[in-house]
């Protein structure tokens, strides 16, 4: 695998590596740099996968829908190839607080996986893995989705009027499937219902 380098400027925890190849398994090591030199590299991390997103940096057209309603919130998506899903994002207000979680379903609403989400920060995009990747297979509809006890949610009216697509992935269009799924419940239940081809900012963590 070929070397490369990435340099962060300043008091920074984080940062992000552009040019990787989806399915190709990369290691990190970090040294620090000053006028005096560079210093030791630290040892190399576990080796990880990038992942795909139909959303990544986005942001919904309204963060914080004025609703306090318990709600389960949800997108329709498909892959071109088989892979995992690792996990759920969801972009969130400052309002859209209480326990967070994340499920994955088949098109039909057979639960596949759920965890609770942990670590938040108080607003933007929210990560959580279920405990083991999920395996799903191409051309297949699944539904992603999230509980927001206290609502409150972001979206986006007409967010899915057109298919979403980032290879392999497709959000899809509401003409295709209804899509930008919601159920008001006070618990995890599959969303069925729809409106105005809402995009509620709900994403997957896809690895081939």
């Amino acid at each position: 695998m070929t070397d490369q380098t990435t340099t962060t400027v300043g008091n920074v925890t984080s940062t992000t590596i552009a040019s990787l190849t989806n399915g190709s398994s990369y290691t990190f090591k970090v040294a620090a740099v000053n006028a005096v030199g560079t210093g030791a590299a630290s040892a190399a991390s576990a080796a990880v996968v990038p992942r795909v997103t139909l959303f990544e940096q986005g942001t919904p057209a309204t963060v914080n829908v004025a609703d306090s309603g318990s709600v389960v919130l949800g997108m329709k998506f498909q892959t071109s190839t088989v892979g995992k899903i690792r996990g759920i994002r969801f972009y969130k207000s400052v309002g859209n607080t209480g326990t967070h979680v994340i499920a994955l379903w088949s098109s039909t609403g057979t639960l596949l996986s759920s965890a609770t989400v942990t670590g938040e920060t108080a607003s933007g995009w929210q990560e959580a893995s279920f405990a083991s990747p999920i395996a799903i297979a191409a051309n297949t509809t699944y539904v992603a989705g999230y509980l927001a006890p206290k609502g409150h949610y972001s979206a986006t009216s007409n967010g899915f009027a057109a298919a979403t697509k980032v290879t392999p992935l497709t959000g899809l269009a509401n003409s295709t499937s209804p899509n930008g799924l919601y159920t008001y419940s006070g618990s995890l239940v599959f969303p069925t219902s729809t409106f105005n081809a809402s995009n509620y900012f709900v994403d997957v963590m896809f690895t081939p």
